[in-house]
């Protein structure tokens, strides 16, 4: 399946954008649920560069599976959502901006920015290597774009655009799902695993799919997923 976000990169660097960062074809339900929710809350952020999936997804033996990447203000206004901006262009395209370091929220520079990652990944990188915990785990996002609060784009919006039940970017996800189960991949669902079921309905009765015990907490320890643990570490060594 081809990278829909090459197209994003490509009408970037056309003169004249808009620095609307939605793929052309889904800006118009984006816009539609945008007008339709007026709480902020909701709102879906079109001038920040999407967060699809960060790591090596075509080739990471974990994969964390997340519901959107999250949006708030003290970070818009420190500036953090351009600063990164660059290093998204890149990642959206499968281009690691370190190659040693393709999870790159565990860089020493991103992580004083946000370091949310580097806690959550804490119990793994404690006995290994940044490098190692970031060639091996991978994310990807049930939805791509940045909102403060998540809520689910209507059916009837998606049916009216012609999309059926996901945004074209939403499928691109689903198909490197699918391709980490074919290789047998520990798969970890930390949101909303009802929504990434009926997306992937293979998803449910996959061997080697593991759940937090958390729903809050996404930290990959012991604790939170017991049996899937070790196996992470194996792939650690």
């Amino acid at each position: 399946m081809e990278n829909p976000w090459k197209k994003l990169i490509e009408e970037i660097n056309e003169e004249g954008f808009n620095k609307n960062y939605v793929l052309k074809e889904e800006q118009s339900i984006v816009e539609k649920f945008n007008q339709k929710n007026n709480n902020d809350l909701f709102k879906i952020h079109t001038e920040i560069m999407p967060a699809p999936f960060m790591g090596d997804v075509d080739k990471a033996p974990v994969v964390i599976l997340m519901l959107n990447p999250g949006y708030t203000t003290e970070e818009d206004r420190v500036g953090y959502y351009n600063k990164y901006k660059d290093w998204w262009k890149m990642e959206i395209q499968h281009i690691h901006k370190f190659p040693d370091l393709p999870l790159f929220c565990l860089d020493e520079e991103y992580g004083k920015s946000s370091d949310y990652w580097i806690k959550k990944l804490k119990p793994l990188t404690s006995v290994s290597s940044n490098e190692k915990v970031a060639r091996s785990i991978c994310k990807i996002q049930f939805f791509p774009y940045h909102t403060e609060k998540y809520k689910n784009i209507y059916s009837n919006l998606l049916t009216e655009e012609g999309f059926g039940d996901y945004l074209p970017s939403q499928k691109y996800n689903f198909h490197l799902v699918k391709n980490a189960i074919n290789r047998n991949a520990i798969i970890i669902i930390t949101r909303s695993k009802k929504m990434w079921f009926k997306a992937i309905p293979e998803l449910e009765n996959y061997g080697n799919l593991f759940l937090t015990n958390s729903y809050l907490n996404t930290i990959i320890s012991e604790n939170n997923l017991p049996k899937a643990f070790p196996k992470i570490l194996e792939k650690l060594k």
